[in-house]
């Protein structure tokens, strides 16, 4: 089960993600965009996928033009934040090779390499040195053969992006001034029952993207009976 902790890093990345489109991280989300700009430049001149700096690129624009608590904490917003994020992901992964093995180590310290990458970008500063250890010690288990490469599920990593995301809007739902979350076609705020809502519809959806995870999680909690 490699790969849950690499989903629980990115639902952890993602969480913190919504709040970029505040007015105090305006400097940073522009960093953004100017390094997304160098590295599909340089990217273009090696002969390789300049698409990456592309997203990066669009990320940065999307929350320099919604405003706090708008577009980025919408539901529209979450789904187009989870595409770029995955295909930064795969774009990544692709400068490997362009025949993708998903067998391979070497894709998965690629993979290891982009999340702490997306670490960098929109962890908090208190958070970032407990999770690079974290990423440094999976870095160091697969070098050592501590853990075997397994087939890399690009869906269940992209889902852990779209639960980070809706997670932080969820929370967001229960504080009094709510969330849009159909922002920008209605301009409603969402509550609570919202947000109990849509805690149940991500449960749904989990467990008929992933049966059989769900299958492993009542097997392991079986074993403490």
């Amino acid at each position: 089960m490699f790969y849950d902790p690499l989903a629980i890093a990115l639902a952890v990345i993602s969480a913190n993600i919504p709040d970029f489109d505040h007015e105090f991280k305006r400097n940073h989300v522009l960093t953004i965009i100017s390094l997304g700009a160098l590295i599909a430049l340089l990217l273009y001149f090696l002969g390789l996928p300049y698409y990456l700096g592309l997203v990066i690129v669009l990320l940065g624009v999307i929350f320099l033009v919604s405003s706090h608590r708008g577009f980025t904490h919408s539901i529209l917003g979450a789904l187009l934040i989870t595409v770029f994020l995955s295909l930064f992901l795969f774009f990544g992964m692709g400068l490997s090779s362009y025949d993708l093995d998903f067998n391979s180590s070497r894709n998965l310290m690629i993979l290891l390499i982009l999340i702490i990458a997306l670490a960098l970008l929109f962890l908090n500063k208190k958070l970032s040195p407990i999770f690079l250890v974290a990423i440094a010690l999976l870095v160091v288990s697969v070098n050592m053969g501590l853990i075997s490469p397994l087939k890399i599920n690009l869906t269940l990593l992209a889902f852990s992006i779209f639960f980070g995301l809706c997670s932080h809007i969820i929370l967001d739902s229960f504080t009094p001034s709510g969330v849009k979350a159909f922002s920008p076609f209605k301009d409603k705020e969402y509550h609570k029952k919202f947000g109990v809502l849509s805690i149940l519809i991500i449960i749904l959806i989990f467990v008929l993207l992933f049966p059989n995870k769900l299958l492993f999680y009542f097997d392991f909690l079986s074993g403490f009976n």
